[in-house]
């Protein structure tokens, strides 16, 4: 964790407004009951990003899988020729993650890097086996945010392949 990071839990938030937050992202997902919520917010740490600083670097293998309460993350590739290509966005109430290399334990090939300074909570992917087999909820909510992040990819495919540059940036 950077200098910038700092530990705390949704429980010491003073006005619960983080808590409430990470617990409706959830439940837009699936339901899940107030024990295995408490249980999931005991796992959980909270990260405060400085600008450019990222979650997960490229060639770096990413370990943990973050839930944005305030501030803006992005999702970018690097060219061979140092370009970034921005694949996507993610403010508050965003889960964001390097997906593949979560799932392969390989280096990520994009780098999830905060654009301003972003607060979040993160959880480490090696918990997630014990929340998967803890409560059905868990996988629930697994099986939701893949589903979602296909829905994603496959309409950003279809704009790639069939808007032109200034059309995709109109729908921005």
């Amino acid at each position: 964790l950077s200098a910038r990071s700092r530990a705390m839990s949704l429980t010491q938030d003073k006005n619960g407004s983080a808590r409430q937050h990470v617990l409706a992202v959830l439940e837009q997902l699936a339901p899940i009951p107030k024990r295995e919520f408490a249980y999931f917010e005991s796992r959980l740490r909270w990260r405060r990003l400085a600008r450019g600083e990222c979650l997960t670097r490229a060639g770096e293998v990413a370990d943990q899988v973050g839930f944005v309460v305030r501030g803006l993350i992005r999702k970018v590739h690097v060219t061979s020729h140092g370009k970034p290509i921005v694949r996507g966005f993610g403010g508050p109430g965003a889960v964001v993650g390097a997906y593949v290399s979560l799932l392969t334990g390989k280096p990520s090939y994009l780098s999830v890097e905060a654009l301003k300074e972003t607060e979040l909570f993160v959880l480490p992917w090696a918990e997630m086996p014990q929340l998967y087999a803890r409560h059905s909820c868990f996988q629930t909510i697994g099986r939701r945010l893949a589903e979602l992040t296909l829905i994603e990819r496959e309409a950003r495919a279809h704009e790639l392949l069939t808007l032109s540059a200034s059309e995709r940036y109109a729908r921005f």
